[in-house]
């Protein structure tokens, strides 16, 4: 079979682990892929997977914007941050029965804009080159590490039925749903008393560009042959990638993969910004960084 990269969208179901639905294409198409935003264990949604020679564009991808619908328990806190992990705290149930609308939405909105997120204790956020959640699982060790800025563009509230709340978020790359419902659960407070909360479900509904209408059930594609999954990779482009695209000349190609500098000038495009460059076809050959006018190549593809 002739090897094709590009992305391949998963719908992920709950209970199993990104990295096994990369294994499954893995084995499937007998070539490296790597996923783009990893998703909880218990939680489902949109996944893309770069295959083959596309795992390269993966770095430019994991800070594009992503879409949660959410639901937060409130009254309760984990050592997950989520409904899997063992309790650290219960809210008395007069203080929960006194939580209302208006404290819901305040405490929502406190979390929109630019923030500094403490990561949760499970987390694949690295210490020391290892996952928190290695520590916290296999070493008994709960590491707090130092805050993230992370941005949530918008929260909105879908629903209350306490302790339920439902909500759908829009966030950066990055930004984990579980953290925030643990602080927005935090900053409720009822007569003193801090309520809490813990996330209860959670599913992905957009990653950058991608979107669950063209995200595959993961059960479909254990069945699908490897021409079939083949079929469904989409082929990346500037657009996906949010890039300028400058075409480039075959003797700048050449260049390019000899590992020398293109001989290219750049107008309107700022210093600093990240910019695809693709042959006349319109497939990207390279990542470059522009710097004045010109173009430093930081990944040939």
């Amino acid at each position: 079979m002739e090897e094709k990269s590009g992305i391949i969208v998963v719908d992920k179901p709950e209970g199993v682990t990104s990295t096994y639905v990369d294994n499954i294409l893995k084995k499937k198409l007998k070539t490296k892929v790597g996923h783009i935003g990893t998703i909880d264990v218990f939680a489902s949604g949109v996944l893309p997977i770069a295959v083959s020679r596309a795992t390269k564009f993966v770095p430019y991808m994991l800070d594009k914007d992503r879409e949660y619908l959410g639901e937060i328990l409130l009254g309760k806190r984990t050592i997950t941050d989520d409904i899997t992990g063992q309790e650290l705290y219960s809210c008395p149930p007069e203080i929960l029965q006194k939580v209302s609308e208006e404290d819901v939405l305040s405490a929502l909105k406190k979390f929109e804009g630019v923030l500094e997120q403490v990561p949760p204790y499970f987390s694949a956020k690295k210490y020391m080159g290892e996952p928190l959640y290695l520590w916290a699982r296999e070493r008994g060790k709960l590491l707090e590490l130092s805050p993230s800025k992370v941005t949530i563009y918008k929260i909105d509230l879908i629903e209350i039925n306490l302790p339920v709340v439902k909500i759908k978020i829009i966030s950066s790359g990055g930004m984990y749903v579980r953290a925030l419902a643990r602080d927005v659960g935090d900053s409720i407070v009822i007569d003193g008393v801090k309520v809490g909360g813990t996330l209860k479900y959670l599913r992905r509904i957009r990653c950058g560009i991608f979107t669950e209408d063209e995200a595959i059930p993961l059960d479909k594609i254990k069945d699908m042959t490897p021409e079939e999954i083949k079929n469904h990779i989409k082929i990346v482009t500037p657009e996906m990638l949010d890039m300028r695209k400058i075409v480039v000349r075959e003797r700048d190609i050449q260049r390019i993969r000899n590992g020398a500098p293109p001989k290219i000038k750049v107008q309107g495009i700022s210093s600093g910004e990240y910019s695809a460059l693709c042959d006349e076809y319109g497939n990207i050959i390279a990542i470059g960084k522009i710097k004045n006018s010109s173009v430093a190549i930081k990944r040939v593809i």
